[in-house]
């Protein structure tokens, strides 16, 4: 059964994930700092929900996958990522990649992602006047991996908030581009390996999210790194416009089980879900390098 619930929260990833259920956007001031000139400032920015990587994660855990390191953006790339750009989307990336250690237990690559986070955020300047009192309480409870994961939490709520309250929306959308797209990556290499139908699954409900995505990173496209970033993003989108949506019966019982009613699904092929990862793997290698 998946689960179709928005989490409140991006675990980590710093950026703009909403509380779920509802598909009205919501409207921050555009970015006068990071946008080039030519974007009209006066516009709105509009923001859609998109699913954290920890629900995603968790749907892709119980559908019985296995922890595959192999995956995951190297840590010691981090001294590649030079341009705010490249900080920012790296940002997403690496907090997409500490959300799966965290659900696996994986605690020493949870902390050296971590290490990470912190170090791109400071790189940023987006941690605000909290960022001090946060690495303490990290320091104080390194060995526990769930206090770890909610002072973390915590910390990444404050600084959506600081990003929003300072108007700097070009970073917040692209780091929730970065973590969308190394959660991609993740979900269709494993998708690939085992063949499973859930997480094959977990790929093709992915479409929404990615035209959701697609719809608030056109509000930068005079950006040149995000318009190349919507380039490539359209060419996955254009493989998901030929996966038709199903819907699912839904679920009931005599016996204490609640009704899941129906929800749209998107199921691939495989040879629909080789032409995603594909995709996928050219643009999360320009993310990375």
């Amino acid at each position: 059964m998946r689960l179709t619930k928005y989490i409140a929260v991006f675990i980590a990833s710093l950026s703009l994930i909403s509380c779920g259920g509802s598909d009205k956007p919501t409207e921050n001031p555009v970015d006068s700092t990071e946008v080039k000139n030519s974007i009209d400032t006066s516009k709105s920015v509009v923001f859609y929900n998109i699913p954290s990587p920890l629900e995603t994660f968790t749907i892709l855990k119980m559908s019985g996958s296995a922890f595959d390191k192999s995956v995951l953006n190297q840590t010691d790339k981090i001294t590649k990522y030079v341009s705010s750009f490249s900080k920012a989307a790296n940002l997403g990336a690496y907090s997409t990649d500490l959300s799966f250690c965290y659900l696996y237990r994986q605690n020493q690559d949870f902390n050296n992602y971590l290490k990470n986070i912190n170090e791109l955020t400071n790189a940023l300047s987006i941690d605000g006047s909290y960022g001090q009192e946060v690495n303490k309480r990290l320091q104080a409870n390194s060995t526990n991996l769930d206090s770890l994961m909610a002072i973390v939490t915590e910390a990444g709520i404050n600084a959506d908030q600081y990003l929003k309250d300072n108007q700097r929306n070009t970073a917040t959308a692209t780091i929730a581009a970065g973590g969308w797209v190394e959660a991609m990556y993740i979900i269709s290499n494993i998708a690939d390996k085992t063949q499973s139908e859930d997480v094959m699954g977990l790929v093709g409900d992915q479409k929404i999210v990615l035209k959701n995505l697609t719809n608030m990173l056109e509000q930068f496209k005079a950006d040149e790194e995000i318009s190349s970033l919507l380039m490539d993003m359209r060419e996955i989108g254009a493989i998901y416009e030929t996966i038709q949506a199903t819907q699912n019966t839904p679920v009931t019982s005599d016996k204490d089980i609640i009704s899941v009613g129906n929800n749209t699904s998107f199921k691939l092929s495989k040879e629909q879900l080789k032409s995603i990862l594909e995709k996928v793997t050219v643009l999360r290698n320009k993310i990375t390098l």
